[in-house]
């Protein structure tokens, strides 16, 4: 464990990153039908990739959930235990089910204990905002992550930032972190991690639109208490369509019925039932026309 001082100047321990065990096998079948099938028996299709090649492997289910409760939020490094070869490595990327929430694949990256490595380390604010506590703003940590480049060993489980002294309208960006020795922050200075801002009009006027609708709520409950036994003009003008909407609807259920009716009858009613049908679907027509709401065409 080291201590540094962070961006406010405040002493902060940094835990290195704790380092977990996974047992891994080898696979010789590729495709979706191998995957497919490693997955109903249990286990999750997994690819190695890093200086030694890419190497196909699979991992058991519960085996790697375990594993995954155990790493939490924190970035950890895995020793992995392929057919009794070790090998350092770290968890890239998982992708899991939306619905049943198993795990689908995993991508597993080979780590060199002796080379620098990149990795995205967790953000954790400490403390309670000046800004938030006084002055009634908000604190939002804006990245999640911070880029973290060291040696495997120096690696840390996440980064904390003190917010005690942070005050509204103030940000705290990756250039003001102090890193730990070994530890060094690529990438944008200027990156925000964590701002305390204002809180939003609309906001304010949330919280206060219950409080004055609650008082105001009596007088215009006594002023309106009639308008509750009242329909609405659309709902009255729905009410005077209404039979012509049944009728326009019955109209080719009738004349569906009348077809099968008429199946299996002689040429000669079948075809003074046509002329009939021409009547009956240019009434209906009409009948729609009437229902049809205003202003349509």
């Amino acid at each position: 464990m080291t201590r540094v001082r962070d961006s406010l100047g405040t002493k902060r321990p940094y835990t290195n990153m704790k380092q977990l065990t996974l047992n891994v096998t080898s696979r010789a079948l590729h495709g979706r039908g191998p995957a497919r099938r490693l997955r109903v028996e249990g286990s999750i299709p997994a690819i190695i990739y890093g200086k030694s090649g890419n190497q196909s492997v699979a991992v058991k289910q519960e085996a790697f959930r375990d594993l995954m409760r155990a790493k939490g939020n924190a970035a950890s490094l895995i020793s992995l235990d392929v057919d009794g070869k070790k090998m350092l490595s770290l968890i890239k990327e998982f992708q899991r089910h939306p619905i049943t929430q198993k795990f689908l694949h995993i991508d597993i990256m080979e780590i060199d204990p002796n080379s620098p490595m990149t990795a995205a380390i967790p953000v954790r604010a400490v403390g309670e905002a000046y800004g938030v506590k006084t002055e009634g703003g908000t604190l939002a940590i804006v990245s999640q992550t911070i880029n973290v480049r060291c040696l495997p060993k120096d690696l840390p489980e996440f980064i904390e930032i003190d917010v005690t002294e942070l005050k509204v309208n103030e940000s705290i960006h990756v250039g003001e972190v102090k890193a730990p020795a070994g530890i060094s922050f690529p990438g944008d200075p200027k990156r925000v991690i964590i701002v305390c801002s204002e809180m939003a009009e609309e906001e304010a006027a949330a919280e206060a639109a219950p409080a004055a609708g609650a008082a105001a709520a009596p007088a215009e409950g006594a002023a309106a208490a009639p308008a509750h036994h009242r329909r609405p003009a659309d709902a009255r003008a729905l009410g005077r369509r209404a039979p012509r909407l049944r009728a326009s609807i019955g109209a080719p259920r009738r004349a569906l019925r009348d077809d099968t009716r008429r199946a299996g009858q002689p040429a000669e009613r079948r075809g003074a039932a046509s002329a009939f049908d021409g009547r009956a679907q240019g009434a209906a027509g009409r009948r729609a026309r009437c229902a049809a709401p205003l202003g349509s065409s």
